[in-house]
């Protein structure tokens, strides 16, 4: 019993410690004015130290996502602090990946205005791709962010459209076909993919919305399965095994004659959107091989002197 009034003496005593720490550093230290560099010099504004960056730039009109109201248990207000921001907190560590620690990204909901200090904004998609990969976010999150000051982009930037009225329709439809399905998500993509060969931007939004998702986590399903596509595909899709049985049956030279015939690398679209070549790792059928499949059909027993045929049969029939 000594021991345990002894623990929760000394325990109370940092409790007690670390508040006198807070009180004093908000209301007797003085940081003065702090000057803050946005963006290589685009912005660069005065204000008083002692607040945390997060609303520093918030008050100064910049757009930063926080779902967690400053606590440091989301990650989305990543920023870059190329000077000043003092040391990385733990607070931080668990929502940063190596590479962003070697690149000075930081929290802004946990760097404090202490001194003169220069940032770069990311855009936000590219803050959520990346804790996709690094499984660095919190799928239960459940927070829609809306950024005016600048485009949000999965895609390249000239790649960027409006969501059609067509697709829309289309997508409506699905979204109602997949209504009473547990997990609908990737019922809808995989929908979505078959009608138009890839998943556009603007679908992915609108999906998201819909379905009350995160759209982190559409965007993790989207680039998880090789099925889906997040560039536009041709009419004709075509897939070459290469897997075991196929690369020793010549799987290589089928694919470089074809990349020679249709003036595209693997993983590439024919200018006239009509082919699309990509390489898998098995299709199923090894007693066929080679083996390649165009749309729903399947090539076996495949060499390199098919495949100038099979590409004119496929042009004859668009």
């Amino acid at each position: 019993m000594v021991y345990l009034w002894a623990i929760l003496s000394f325990a109370g005593l940092l409790v007690a410690l670390a508040g006198l720490l807070v009180v004093a550093e908000r209301f007797l230290v003085n940081y003065g004015i702090c000057k803050i560099s946005v963006n290589d010099g685009e912005q660069e504004f005065e204000y008083p130290g002692g607040s945390t960056l997060l609303s520093t730039l918030q008050e100064n009109n910049f757009v930063i996502p926080c779902a967690c109201a400053g606590k440091g248990s989301c990650g989305y207000c990543k920023v870059i602090v190329t000077k000043g921001g003092g040391p990385l907190l733990l607070t931080e560590t668990p929502f940063l990946s190596r590479a962003e620690k070697r690149n000075n990204v930081r929290l802004s909901c946990q760097v404090k205005v202490r001194n003169d200090m220069e940032v770069s904004v990311p855009d936000f998609l590219s803050t959520v791709k990346d804790m996709v990969k690094n499984k660095t976010y919190n799928p239960n999150l459940r927070w829609k962010f809306i950024r005016v000051s600048q485009p949000e982009s999965i895609l390249e930037e000239d790649e960027l459209t409006d969501l059609e009225p067509a697709v829309e329709e289309t997508l409506v439809s699905i979204l109602e076909e997949c209504k009473g399905i547990r997990g609908p998500l990737i019922p809808v993509l995989q929908r979505l993919n078959s009608s138009y060969k890839y998943l556009s931007e603007p679908a992915l939004r609108f999906v998201a919305d819909k379905l009350e998702a995160p759209l982190s986590e559409v965007y993790r399903i989207a680039t998880f399965y090789n099925a889906f596509s997040l560039k536009p595909r041709g009419k004709y899709v075509i897939n070459i095994c290469t897997g075991t049985a196929c690369h020793v049956k010549g799987a290589a030279g089928i694919v470089s004659v074809f990349e020679r015939e249709l003036g595209i690398e693997t993983g590439n679209t024919t200018r006239d959107m009509l082919f699309s070549l990509e390489a898998v790792r098995c299709i199923g059928c090894c007693g066929l091989a080679p083996v390649l499949t165009v749309n729903e059909d399947v090539h076996g027993l495949m060499t390199t002197k098919k495949v100038p045929e099979l590409i004119k049969m496929y042009k004859k029939e668009s």
